[in-house]
């Protein structure tokens, strides 16, 4: 499945990180209309302080997601499942839309050179460039223009800076007259500052591409330069179009839009039936998992508004605000207790005795408590409030995301000895959700005395001790397969001979280091892999060949010299495989039946070819005594310690089934009536997937993770388009129209002549056949599915495209 993310910000790298852990095999891709990878706009001011440092602010990214930057999207086409930018175009299975919003301003700013929003990298740019020896004014009263007037008093740039505020209270409508009089205190401290209340711009006086003076209410600024912080609108506009939208796009509680195929989260997402649009990084995060979940499957996943806890560290003061969901700053019931002790302002705002809202400055009290309280909806009193202070004893609260306090951290640090932000990732998300806080959590790290001997002492251990722990399961597995006493004497010994003999150790060792990173494993267990190859003749295997044309036996032997994967078919203990034993008639059965008594519950059942089972299953007889092949397949299945059916054919009857299916054939499990077949589809299926879904069985005591059709995923969860060496051609627009023509010599897209690749799920294209030589596409033939099954040979194997049906 390929995933397409739009936007470039926090939410759509959380996405994208949680999607990879989730859903490894899943292909992620992120298109982002910034220059730059993704950045913490959080920690925007930091690079008016030094617009060099954007790096430092950079989020981390698993290497896996594809980016693709500077591509501002302009269109959606559901139809197509495309989405376009102006020189691009890029397919989706699903898409997550997580574009953010746009800065308002009062008027166009787009070819004034003085004026500016703050929202991005480059306005950071404009403005530290802009400000030196202006008159700076700000316009609006949140979070990010006191924040933003923070900065700026740290810098000798400006001449003199104005906050322009159109009514009279900052940050909060609610917040107390006592706590607006300490912050306006603390900033108009700087000669350079004025706030002026119920004032906004009037008039302003432009010459060229500069405003050369801002007239107000109260009064005229001249030589300014002017930054807008006034509020935010969804940014969707390439969406109007084809989705239904309101202030943002409307999504349901699982965040799905009016196209079941594309999900929208945080600032560009409004909840159809309250109306709700996500204004911090938790609630954002919040709507992601939810996301995530129903698109992977869990259709329970519903998202819901949660109290939030929000922190602003401006100058000397630090904001703390805890909010109820259902809190109203104009409900008349609201009543407010104020508690002061020097600069440390408690705000509690009470409806009907139950606590809505909490703003704190310098405050000591604890926020999780406050949040549990409001949550539980107990009653309390001013007397509760004023002798119960509710202090953490772990100290203020560091990652309101998270919930951590400064002391646990400090205790994180110590006893696990961590000595950077990234250390702390395996112990604490602390820092990791929103990421206001993670430039404090640094200095906590920093200030936090570690030995740098122990810290690399310990973090050795816990690599070694987890790499120790899974290799000795590995090996304790493969150990109990020698305890076994198999029909096939073959030893390791004489497999390392026979490597040698056809000189092909060093291309064995590359084949080990091959499947093993196929199996998604890490390098370190290629020594393992090479015992697990060496322990595949202690699993007896029956290998029965039905209604098929022996095409995934013979894509084992059909090579012009000896290769690895000959002798490992050499290797394993094919008791039984009709094909390949030198037994015949009685002999074969008396094999067979030895296998069934002596190891009863050990073997491995391989079923290769169709069911059939018209007439009774008459259409295919086997053996001296005439036995139908179902009811071979029946008697041989019933004791086997597992069942794999290897080829299109035996997955759900392939070709053999292919209408009008005169012979009534189907796959193994549906003839066996059972779900625990593993399917291991293909024509032919390529070696690499049987050897490794074999070792994963000897190495884990388990087969490999599988998908709904119960294929192994590390095998069958790749779309073939996605990894095709022709894919850049496909979403250029450049196909092969003709066979023979100009797109075909310089190997385009074989989409328009009828390539299934988008269709099919298999890794051809990742290792293909012939040790890793070619597959069908690269030498100039479509794919037409054929790990898909049956349907590939009704509907795929031809040069057409797919007709299109309605409302599909």
């Amino acid at each position: 499945m390929r995933i397409v993310i739009v936007g470039g910000g926090i939410a759509a790298v959380y996405i994208a990180n949680t999607l990879m852990e989730q859903s490894p095999q899943t292909e992620v891709v992120i298109v982002s209309d910034e220059e730059h990878a993704p950045y913490d706009r959080i920690h925007l001011c930091k690079l008016v302080e030094d617009c060099n440092c954007v790096d430092s602010i950079e989020l981390e990214l698993n290497p896996k997601v594809k980016l693709e930057l500077d591509q501002k999207i302009i269109s959606i086409d559901p139809t197509e499942k495309r989405i376009f930018s102006e020189h691009s175009a890029f397919h989706y299975d699903k898409l997550i839309i997580a574009t953010g919003s746009i800065p308002k301003s009062l008027f166009d700013i787009s070819q004034i050179e003085n004026a500016a929003t703050f929202r991005s990298q480059k306005d950071c740019e404009r403005i530290a460039e802009g400000m030196i020896g202006k008159n700076v004014v700000i316009v609006g009263a949140g979070p990010i223009a006191l924040e933003l007037l923070d900065t700026l008093m740290r810098s000798d740039a400006p001449q003199s800076i104005t906050l322009l505020v159109r009514k009279n209270y900052l940050y909060s409508e609610v917040i107390s007259r006592e706590g607006l009089a300490l912050i306006r205190g603390i900033f108009e401290a700087d000669p350079r500052v004025r706030i002026q209340f119920n004032d906004q711009i009037k008039d302003k006086e432009i010459s060229g591409n500069s405003i050369t003076k801002l007239i107000t209410s109260q009064c005229e600024i001249e030589n300014p330069f002017l930054i807008f912080g006034v509020g935010i609108d969804p940014n969707i506009p390439y969406a109007r179009d084809v989705l239904e939208c309101d202030r943002g796009i409307l999504v349901d509680e699982s965040l799905r839009t009016s196209d079941e195929n594309i999900y929208c989260v945080g600032e560009a997402a409004q909840l159809r039936e309250s109306g709700f649009i996500a204004g911090r990084v938790k609630e954002c995060t919040l709507q992601a998992d939810v996301a995530i979940a129903h698109l992977l499957g869990d259709a329970n996943a519903l998202f819901k508004e949660e109290v939030s806890i929000d922190g602003l560290k401006v100058g000397s003061f630090l904001f703390a605000d805890v909010t109820a969901t259902d809190f109203n700053p104009k409900d008349s019931e609201n009543e407010t207790i104020l508690i002061t002790h020097g600069d440390r302002i408690d705000q509690y705002i009470v409806n009907n005795d139950r606590l809505k809202r909490f703003i704190g400055i310098n405050t000591n009290i604890d926020l999780l408590a406050l949040k549990r309280l409001i949550e539980t909806d107990s009653p309390i009193d001013a007397a509760y409030l004023y002798s119960n202070r509710l202090m953490s004893e772990y100290g203020k609260l560091v990652c309101s995301c998270e919930g951590v306090h400064e002391l646990e951290l400090v205790e994180i640090i110590k006893e696990n000895a961590v000595t950077s932000f990234g250390e702390l990732k395996e112990h604490s998300k602390a820092g990791r959700t929103c990421g206001r806080c993670k430039q404090d959590i640094c200095a906590i790290i920093s200030a936090t005395p570690v030995d740098p001997a122990e810290a690399a002492r310990l973090r050795q251990e816990r690599i070694d001790a987890a790499q120790a722990a899974e290799l000795e399961k590995v090996r304790a597995r493969i150990e109990k397969y020698n305890r076994l006493h198999p029909k096939n004497q073959l030893s390791a010994d004489n497999f390392h001979e026979a490597l040698e003999s056809f000189e092909m150790s060093r291309e064995f060792n590359h084949w080990v280091s091959m499947i093993t990173a196929s199996m998604h494993l890490h390098p370190q267990f290629e020594g393992v892999v090479e015992e697990g190859v060496t322990q595949l003749n202690k699993i007896p295997i029956i290998w029965l060949e039905l209604s098929d044309c022996t095409g995934n036996s013979e894509a084992f032997i059909k090579t012009s010299h000896p290769k690895v994967d000959d002798l490992i078919l050499k290797y394993i203990s094919l008791d039984y495989h009709e094909l390949l034993m030198a037994a015949s008639g009685d002999q074969s059965e008396s094999a067979l039946e030895s296998i069934l008594h002596n190891d009863s519950g050990k073997y491995v059942l391989i079923v290769e070819g169709a069911v059939p089972l018209g007439m009774n299953g008459k259409f295919l007889r086997i053996g001296p005594k005439g036995e139908t092949g179902v009811d071979l397949l029946r008697r041989v299945a019933k004791n086997a310690a597992a069942v794999i059916a290897v080829g299109s054919c035996a997955y759900d009857g392939g070709v053999v089934a292919a209408a009008p299916n005169p012979t009534g054939a189907v796959g193994v499990a549906e003839a066996l009536g059972r779900t625990d077949i593993i399917n291991l589809p293909g024509c032919p299926t390529n070696p690499i997937n049987i050897v490794g879904t074999l070792l994963q069985y000897i190495m884990f005591d388990e087969f490999p993770k599988l998908d709904s059709n119960n294929r192994p995923e590390w095998a069958y969860g790749f779309r073939v388009h996605d990894n095709c060496e022709r894919r850049g051609h496909y979403d250029a627009d450049e196909f092969v129209r003709e066979w023979g023509d100009e797109g075909a010599k310089k190997g385009w897209c074989l989409f328009e002549m009828g390539c299934k690749g988008p269709y099919a799920d298999l890794n051809c294209s990742l290792v293909k056949f012939n040790e890793g030589t070619s597959w069908p596409v690269q030498v100039g033939h479509g794919c037409f599915g054929c790990g898909q099954g049956k349907i590939a040979f009704d509907s795929y194997a031809n040069n057409r495209k797919l007709e299109e049906k309605p409302n599909e």
